[in-house]
């Protein structure tokens, strides 16, 4: 409950199977790639000598970019409408890189649904349509977000093997290194595997590297980091990561974003029994989420914060008439309606 190369990075949550003690990486800290232009070979650069292209061409581009916005916001289902569309008008224009984009984007989206297998079957045709396009960078891409599901699903075999894939092509073209959100996918895995020391290196290096990064992939580094470090026991460490990621979030907006943040925040202040402040970041989270309409999320989250307010004594009326209102539809914002 969680990217290119224009990316944004996405996005994370699965508070379903999240307890204090079972940590399973969300959408938000495995780095979800998505396209969001792909080239001046029909899309205009605005440069004096580039004719603006047909519209035919652009409509696509235009859905896209309407589809990325709404992502950004952590309004998936939103999005998903968007991406579908620009689906649709790629293939009646013919332009397959359009398809094989709008299909990694697509397949980013099931991922943060849940839907495994429309996400896998969006990411394996993405795959053989940028192979068959001799775009080695795609298909790359296509696989390390393939893995990533494989590793929100738990089966981390098959998220290891496609990993090794992914490598492989991001090496044999230059500059010949791994992209960031290969390494960083790998660093979700090696943490998923327990190989702590391992993932945090490879995070420590990403973190040096984040010059070209949106606020959103930057933000996405620090909560894989922060997971790091409460899996391995330093929750101090975490807290730091996390209010960065939660910095980064708050930046653009990405609500969904701001509410994992949150709930993680908890999650330390609890292994630091500062349970106080766990239970104010939890309140935070909980009207965000109810806010995005996230059922299953609010319910997750409000058990975790009565038990621990009961266990202090603290009062939590307000954020519990702000909820009830909530499932009364009473609320007046709704940050995914147009």
């Amino acid at each position: 409950m969680t990217k290119k190369n224009n990316t944004a990075k996405p996005v994370k949550h699965d508070y379903s199977k999240r307890t204090h003690g079972t940590w399973l990486p969300t959408a938000k800290e495995l780095f979800l790639v998505l396209w969001l232009c792909i080239g001046c070979a029909f899309v205009s650069c605005g440069t004096a000598a580039t004719k603006p292209a047909p519209g035919h061409l652009t409509v696509g581009e235009k859905e896209t970019e309407k589809g990325l916005q709404w992502y950004k916001k952590g309004c998936y289902r939103k999005s998903l409408h968007h991406f579908f569309r620009a689906y649709e008008l790629f293939s009646m224009a013919d332009m397959v890189d359009g398809v094989a984009m709008s299909l990694n984007n697509l397949g980013t989206i099931h991922r943060a649904l849940g839907n495994w297998d429309a996400a896998l079957a969006a990411f394996d045709e993405a795959g053989r349509l940028y192979t068959n396009l001799d775009d080695p960078t795609g298909a790359a891409t296509a696989l390390s977000n393939k893995a990533a599901t494989f590793i929100r699903m738990g089966e981390l075999n098959n998220a290891e093997q496609t990993l090794e894939r992914a490598f492989a092509l991001s090496v044999s073209t230059a500059p010949h290194t791994p992209s960031i959100s290969l390494l960083q996918n790998k660093a979700v895995l090696l943490t998923k595997q327990r190989r702590y020391r391992e993932a945090e290196t490879i995070l420590a290096k990403c973190l040096k590297q984040t010059g070209s990064l949106s606020p959103l992939e930057r933000a996405s580094l620090h909560f894989a980091f922060g997971n790091v470090m409460l899996q391995s026991n330093r929750p101090s460490k975490a807290l730091a990561s996390f209010q960065n990621a939660l910095s980064l979030d708050r930046q653009v907006g990405f609500f969904q974003g701001m509410a994992d943040d949150l709930c993680r925040l908890a999650e330390a202040y609890i292994r630091l029994d500062q349970k106080e402040k766990a239970v104010e970041a939890w309140k935070r989270a909980v009207k965000i989420l109810a806010l995005l309409d996230l059922n299953h999320e609010v319910d997750n989250t409000m058990e975790h914060l009565r038990e621990t307010a009961h266990k202090i004594k603290i009062d939590i009326s307000v954020t519990e008439d702000f909820v009830e209102r909530w499932r009364q539809g009473r609320l007046y914002e709704s940050p995914c309606e147009e």
